[in-house]
């Protein structure tokens, strides 16, 4: 009697699977593709084009190697110095003002009022709005003839009509109305992390205090105030680096006001040289050193968060 066929199986080879490794490899490569797309080829491309001459005002040049020629030319100029300046003193004015406006701003939305709603709106509207709307909005309302300003100002009797104050074309009044400006659009940035942070203080630990006989005041200052340095760091690292990258407000204002020294920030100067003047070659030097001074702050945040973790 014959044997029954016995189907023969396909042998298979087992399969092996990816380590933990490679699958988290596999994972990220699609967020490291865009990262390098997005990020990482224009910084590496503007670091090379630091180091060419590209003017288009001179197209038959061509586009050189100079090595750090842009970088000493940097160095060696007045008008990049005084940028820089004025974007640290804006940036030392603004932070401190939208901390010492947003904060309390924060503290008003935080209370549970029948105004609650309301404070917390206007909180957000100053956030909403676009920088560049902000600074034609503000720029429109410092205008020395037909501003809002200058109208409360002489319905109070504090000016004439006959003598306006003349907000943007006084070097001193056009920095303050500048700073103002940015101070009104910023501090809700601030009172948005801080109201964020106020959320998360445990509110067990403030009962328990109030119990043990702590005051208001105690409590603030003991138990909150404590919880907040978290939200009230990240804020102002945060601030920090949008205060050196600042371009829209003083750009509007520069085109509205003749104290161009006293307003111009690297940001501004950097567009300058790069899409009015063409050089493009020391607009990425100064769009290096631009990114150099944010690399910095960056730095001082992860090493801050490490610190945190640790």
């Amino acid at each position: 009697m014959a044997n029954p066929t016995i189907p023969r199986t396909k042998s298979r080879r087992p399969r092996r699977d990816l380590s933990e490794g490679a699958l988290a490899l596999l994972l990220l490569l699609p967020a490291a593709l865009v990262f390098g797309a997005v990020l990482l080829y224009p910084m590496l491309n503007t670091l090379w084009l630091s180091l060419h001459a590209q003017k288009l005002t001179e197209p038959w040049l061509g586009t050189p190697f100079v090595g750090l020629k842009n970088f000493q030319t940097m160095l060696g100029d007045a008008r990049f110095w005084n940028a820089l300046r004025n974007t640290l003193f804006f940036g030392l004015m603004t932070v401190g003002g939208s901390f010492l406006v947003g904060v309390p701003m924060a503290l008003l939305a935080h209370v549970k009022s029948r105004l609650q709603w309301l404070a917390r709106v206007a909180m957000l509207l100053p956030w909403a709005l676009p920088p560049v709307i902000t600074g034609l909005i503000f720029a429109w309302l410092f205008n020395g003839q037909y501003g809002v300003f200058n109208d409360w100002l002489v319905r109070l009797g504090v000016v004439s009509a006959q003598e306006p104050v003349r907000w943007l074309s006084t070097p001193g009044l056009a920095v303050a109305a500048m700073v103002f400006t940015i101070v009104w659009k910023t501090s809700s940035f601030v009172a948005l992390i801080v109201l964020g942070g106020l959320q998360g203080v445990p509110k067990d630990l403030i009962e328990a205090a109030e119990v043990d006989g702590a005051t208001k005041v105690q409590s603030f200052w003991r138990i909150i105030v404590p919880l907040l340095v978290p939200a009230l760091t990240v804020a102002l690292i945060f601030r920090v680096i949008a205060a050196v990258q600042v371009f829209d407000v003083p750009y509007v204002f520069i085109s509205q006001a003749p104290a161009q020294n006293l307003l111009e920030t690297l940001g501004v100067y950097t567009y300058t040289q790069s899409i009015t003047f063409l050089d493009f070659g020391y607009g990425a030097a100064l769009s290096v050193a631009l990114f150099a001074v944010s690399l910095a702050i960056t730095a001082l945040y992860v090493r801050y968060v490490r610190g945190g973790d640790a």
